[in-house]
């Protein structure tokens, strides 16, 4: 098991905590189509922490469009995390093809390592 501090040494960009209203079409877990409303608790250039009614499969591909922008972007499921008090499942997705101007927001520059 991979410890905390590894992972976040992992990390590719900055995250920001931010709730982005999206919509998602995805193949839940059991194998039906799901289009629904969901939020996102954490955003980077790579991908998001998202919160969603529905398991999507792992490993899956889904897409997400913003309710702000209408714009629509392809992530792969790459994390389930258990269900939330809410109902809700945490979902990590990464991007398909990363584009910096999909979240609308500007993101924060790693400072130069020394």
């Amino acid at each position: 098991m991979v410890s905390e501090p590894k992972k976040l040494q992992k990390r590719r960009e900055e995250r920001v905590l931010i709730r982005v209203p999206v919509e998602v079409r995805a193949v839940a877990e059991d194998g039906r189509e799901v289009d629904e409303t969901a939020e996102t608790a954490v955003v980077s250039r790579f991908g998001a922490l998202l919160r969603t009614r529905s398991r999507p499969k792992e490993g899956s591909t889904l897409t997400l469009k913003t309710r702000f922008s209408e714009d629509a972007q392809e992530f792969r499921v790459v994390w389930l995390g258990e269900k939330q008090g809410d109902g809700r499942w945490e979902v990590g997705v990464e991007a398909v093809n990363p584009r910096e101007d999909f979240w609308g927001i500007r993101f924060p520059t790693k400072p130069p390592k020394r």
